[in-house]
């Protein structure tokens, strides 16, 4: 892929986003989402944007981790190499590497979508997330989503008995009868527990079930997905590159899940897309719930991944709809159950001073120079 200059100099500053309601899901509740925003300058005076948003409660450390990180290494870390493995680190590179196209896109007066594939999707079709509660309460939530233009609609499981989350597809699933149901375990399960409640979701359509399994239990993963009468996804296994290589391996899996905020970026989540496209695997990108500046790294993803993708895939790139804030002028929400790649060069968002200001929890860092 192609090499672009790194920036000349670095500041970041840490925040903290409330959600609208609290999102539950096995691996624990989130009722806010917190990051720092990475600025880069280049030699012209441009200025990039990159969020590190790691997920705590996913194994990917901590915002005092990229703080750390960012006080020792400064704008050096823009550098290929130069971050070691550790807590935070994927996070930060994913920041530092959409700041460097950010900027590259601006410098050649293209977005970021078009620097990594030359015919870029121009729009995406995204699924709605859907919170949990009692049926009536989920179905009144999914009918919402279907009539603002959803067409596919996620769901977390794994938090309540499958019994009580089957009642509650099956309850969709009747009165959503022409959407997709996807359905998302974080690892909640081990593997007879997952074939259960495989058992017990199996008779209401389900396009497909994520990671129902913990992280490292690829093995596992493989023989759930060669019995599943729905098609098995890894989202997780995909995080650590040992685990991701036995996922390819083993062949466990029908689709994947890419989080760029948890795989170190654009690019190398779109090595990761192009491999799995290249073994018949359908690929989905979603964010973390991050920000519309991370939100704008996991579009332009997946406009790049549609390119080559053998069927439309709804992403998952509607969380930005549960922010009850956001640091962007033009916060990226769908519409009609799409989203469009934004207008203008590199990542197509600009920063809202007066928006970050009312949710940061410190000042900005000095520049710092490479």
């Amino acid at each position: 892929m192609t090499p672009f200059p790194p920036p000349v100099a670095l500041r970041w500053r840490p925040f903290r986003l409330p959600l609208r309601a609290r999102f539950e899901a096995a691996h624990g509740a989130t009722a806010s989402r917190a990051g720092v925003l990475v600025q880069a300058r280049d030699e012209a005076g441009r200025a990039g944007l990159g969020e590190a948003s790691p997920y705590p409660s996913l194994g990917g450390g901590t915002v005092d981790d990229v703080l750390a990180l960012l006080t020792r290494h400064g704008a050096a870390a823009c550098d290929a190499g130069t971050l070691d493995a550790g807590p935070g680190v994927e996070a930060l590179r994913c920041a530092l590497d959409a700041a460097t196209l950010d900027l590259a896109g601006q410098a050649a007066g293209q977005p970021v979508a078009a620097l990594l594939t030359p015919r870029p999707a121009a729009s995406v079709a995204v699924n709605a997330v859907v919170g949990g509660g009692t049926p009536d309460e989920v179905v009144g939530y999914a009918l919402d989503a279907v009539g603002a233009g959803y067409r596919t609609l996620k769901f977390k499981v794994g938090v309540s008995p499958a019994a009580e989350e089957a009642r509650v597809i099956a309850a969709v699933r009747e009165a959503c009868p022409g959407v997709a149901i996807r359905l998302d375990a974080n690892g909640a399960w081990g593997e007879a527990a997952a074939r259960a409640a495989i058992e017990a979701f199996a008779p209401y359509g389900v396009e497909w079930l994520e990671q129902p399994v913990p992280a490292a239990e690829v093995e596992a993963l493989g023989r759930i997905a060669a019995a599943s009468p729905i098609r098995i996804a890894a989202d997780e296994s995909l995080t650590d590159p040992a685990t991701r290589a036995r996922v390819v391996e083993l062949d466990s899996v029908d689709v994947v899940v890419l989080k760029p905020m948890m795989l170190g970026g654009l690019r190398p989540a779109l090595e990761v897309a192009r491999r799995a496209t290249a073994a018949m695997k359908a690929v989905v990108v979603t964010t973390t719930f991050d920000s519309s500046a991370g939100t704008a790294v996991a579009l332009h993803l997946a406009a790049a991944v549609e390119a080559s993708a053998r069927a439309e895939v709804a992403h998952g790139l509607s969380t930005g709809e549960h922010l009850g804030a956001d640091i962007c002028a033009s916060p990226l929400v769908p519409s009609g159950g799409r989203l469009a790649l934004p207008a203008g060069p590199g990542l197509g968002v600009a920063l809202d001073a007066s928006a970050l200001d009312a949710v940061a929890t410190a000042p900005w860092s000095d520049w710092t120079s490479r």
